[in-house]
């Protein structure tokens, strides 16, 4: 080992070296400008006879067990001050000895020690620093102490801790913010210790303690040992910010202390042991918290009711529900049998309800959140309702409408869904007022929808809301509940609502009213597609009689909107005297208008629609072509399925993944070679998993050969459609390709 690999780059760093019997070998440049110590008078030398006073400051130890144990030891300047007593670098207004942090090491030598490597750091200047900053944060005003304390914070060199807990009793809570910061980002055992024994010593001191105990929860040091002592501790105060403590903590380890801190003398103490067990969700605690619940002492039943919520154990429900009698904590415990309830809490909570004074919103929203609960975990949302509707007694849905007049936007919810499950006129109107509600509308629709056609005229005067959202949500109401009544005011809606034309024929066609067919039949050419697409299907879902006759002339409008639109009604029927059309339709100048035809020519019982769809498929553009090789998973024949083979091969990678959906769909063999070459080497993976999927429906020797090494692909959805594939393969079950 050469000085150039002992002696850092550091100007306050100095290194010496010595050999087993502490005999000093090398002795730097920079330690002997650092001491003074020249290295001709320190090489050769025994440490001891430089050092003399080794043995007394019990720092030749340190160097024995280095050599003897291969340990390395740090010297701290706080308690060791310095190995090597020389003056200052510099000036200095507080040391006349240099400070100096040192580490020693063994030397390794062929798997031997053969001696330690000692570096000695000046730190002198940190420390002045360091006792500068002390100073001010103990004397300056606020913005001095905060600079102060943010320096200390985030000069993680600086050797001591101390100066930043003494700022955790700082009056002002930005000084306390700071050092709790710094203090979390050290978290060294001795920073730690020396919290813990401040919290001991000053824990009457609010702002120490709010302060240490974030600084504990933000810790990665083990400090539930000297917390549960904490909770033994004579004085209540200490015992009840050790409870506070291991909640923040969320350590679990901690409920048999806190569970035995729940018959401290001291109610605080018990309070926030109560708190601690809620934060950690302990299962243990349920029958103990359920039992101070059951005491009704306010002080410690409400936390208590709270912390059970937290822990969700079911089986405290029932002794829960007698605190429905009990004004101060009925709120308390309707929450958690909204949360922890079954069926059986439907009735007491009813009953609750039903009181003259009740607490409506308190009923409601654990009612909500029983329903809520039920639904999704059992799909049994309605089983809550129905009992809900048969315990609720006038009184009761008196009280639920009065307090929709004033609710606020989290209350709401819960109310309307409630409500929604009662009958009557005046809760009809009440729901109807309810559609501009954004916030409950979802409940509102639901609730008016199972209130049915009784509803429909008090929906229909909604449909002249000023309120384009009131309108909206009345239109989609109308349409679930399929009242014939409704038709001729959506047919107005049609003709004078531009916004709501969408939902008012979505609403035609759930309704099927024949009254409608001229106004949607209107609408066929409109220039929103979206639009068209809704009339189309309103028109789809009506069926009229004169549809053929009406819509064979528009088959050659000059307008291709209106003809595309004829052609998706006309092709949805299959209508034969449409026939002749919908193919020379296939040729049509607008490639939006030939594109719907092949789509339809599957429906076509005609010798002409599959020779189209061929033609199509070979010879039209790739958007034609693709709809075209789609279409003809409703075909059938050998021409049919030679060209699907054939457009494996097109250019268009859309183009190739229909027409491997339909010789899936079809399970045409004689495709299985074709489409494991499209599996393996096609570079679109859309491709890639369309023909892995129709090789599973195809299945067969060589759709297996192709598919099982896919199973090791790097693309994640390749190796799982190849898995469902092949299990297809194996039961026998037709492949998905949906």
């Amino acid at each position: 080992m050469g000085m150039d690999d002992l002696t850092p780059s550091d100007n306050s760093i100095g290194v010496f070296t010595t050999d087993a019997s502490l005999v000093i070998q090398i002795w730097d440049a920079a330690l002997a400008r650092l001491t003074g110590i020249p290295a001709g008078a320190a090489c050769g030398s025994p440490l001891v006879e430089l050092l003399p006073d080794l043995e007394e400051r019990r720092l030749l130890a340190r160097f024995r067990r280095v050599l003897d144990e291969g340990v390395v030891e740090v010297l701290a300047p706080a308690f060791h001050r310095y190995l090597i007593p020389c003056p200052p670098a510099n000036a200095s207004a507080h040391f006349d000895r240099m400070r100096q942090r040192v580490t020693i090491a063994p030397l390794h030598e062929d798997g031997r020690i053969v001696g330690a490597l000692v570096t000695v750091e000046d730190v002198t200047a940190r420390l002045e620093r360091e006792r500068a900053l002390s100073e001010q944060l103990a004397q300056g005003d606020e913005d001095g102490r905060l600079g102060a304390a943010r320096t200390l914070a985030e000069d993680e060199s600086l050797e001591t801790a101390q100066p930043l807990l003494g700022a955790l009793k700082d009056e002002s809570w930005r000084v306390r913010r700071v050092a709790v910061e710094g203090l979390s980002r050290r978290a060294a055992p001795d920073a730690i210790a020396a919290l813990l024994a401040s919290v001991r010593e000053n824990h009457h001191h609010l702002g120490l303690l709010n302060s240490a105990l974030q600084v504990l929860a933000m810790s990665d040091v083990d400090t539930l040992t000297p917390l549960v002592e904490f909770l033994n501790e004579e004085d209540a105060d200490l015992r009840m910010q050790a409870a506070l403590a291991l909640g923040e903590q969320r350590d679990t380890r901690a409920a048999p202390a806190l569970l035995v801190a729940l018959d401290d003398a001291d109610p605080n103490v018990r309070y926030h042991a109560i708190e601690a067990l809620g934060k950690l969700r302990a299962p243990e605690a349920a029958d103990a918290l359920a039992a101070v619940a059951e005491t009704r002492d306010f002080f410690l039943a409400f936390p208590a009711l709270d912390a059970l919520t937290r822990i969700g154990d079911a089986r405290v429900a029932p002794r829960v529900v007698p605190l429905l009698e009990d004004e101060l904590l009925r709120e308390a415990a309707a929450d958690v049998l909204g949360q922890l309830g079954d069926e059986g809490a439907v009735a007491p909570l009813a009953a609750l309800l039903n009181a003259p004074e009740a607490p409506t919103r308190v009923v409601a929203r654990a009612l909500a959140a029983l329903h809520d609960r039920y639904e999704k975990r059992y799909g049994e949302g309605a089983y809550i309702a129905d009992l809900s509707r048969a315990a609720v007694n006038p009184t009761g849905a008196r009280n639920l409408l009065d307090a929709l007049d004033d609710a606020g936007n989290e209350e709401l919810r819960p109310l309307a869904l409630v409500v929604g499950w009662l009958e009557g006129s005046a809760v009809e109107r009440a729901l109807t007022r309810l559609l501009g509600r954004a916030d409950a509308r979802g409940e509102v629709i639901e609730a008016l929808v199972r209130h049915g056609s009784r509803v429909t005229e008090l929906l229909v005067e909604q449909l002249g809301s000023e309120d384009l959202e009131i309108r909206k949500a009345a239109v989609v109401a109308l349409g679930r509940i399929g009242d014939a009544r409704a038709a001729p005011a959506l047919v107005e809606v049609l003709d004078e609502d531009p916004e709501l034309v969408i939902p008012a024929a979505d609403a035609l066609a759930k309704i099927g009213d024949p009254r409608a067919f001229e106004a949607l039949l209107a609408l066929v050419g409109d220039a929103n597609a979206a639009v068209r697409q809704s009339v189309v299907g309103a028109l789809n879902s009506l069926g009229s009689p004169q549809m053929a006759a009406r819509v064979l002339p528009l088959l050659e409008d000059d307008d291709p909107n209106v003809r595309e639109s004829a052609v998706k009604v006309a092709g949805y029927f299959g209508y034969t005297e449409c026939a002749g059309l919908l193919l020379e339709r296939c040729r049509d100048r607008d490639e939006r208008v030939r594109r719907a035809a092949v789509e339809h020519l599957p429906f076509l019982e005609d010798e002409r629609a599959k020779p189209a769809l061929v033609f199509a498929l070979r010879h039209e553009t790739p958007r034609v072509r693709a709809a075209a090789a789609g279409a003809m998973a409703l075909a059938e024949g050998p021409e049919v399925s030679a060209s699907l083979i054939d457009a494996l091969g097109d250019d268009d990678s859309w183009v190739r993944y229909f027409a491997a959906r339909s010789l899936g769909r079809l399970k045409v063999a004689e495709s299985a070679d074709a489409l494991a070459a499209l599996a393996r080497d096609d570079k679109a993976s859309h491709v890639r998993i369309a023909a892995v999927e129709a090789l599973g429906a195809v299945g067969g020797e060589t759709a297996f050969g192709a598919v099982a090494p896919l199973l090791k692909s790097d693309d994640p959805d390749l190796a799982r459609v190849a898995a469902g594939a092949l299990g297809m393969m194996k039961s026998g079950k037709p492949a998905d390709v949906s």
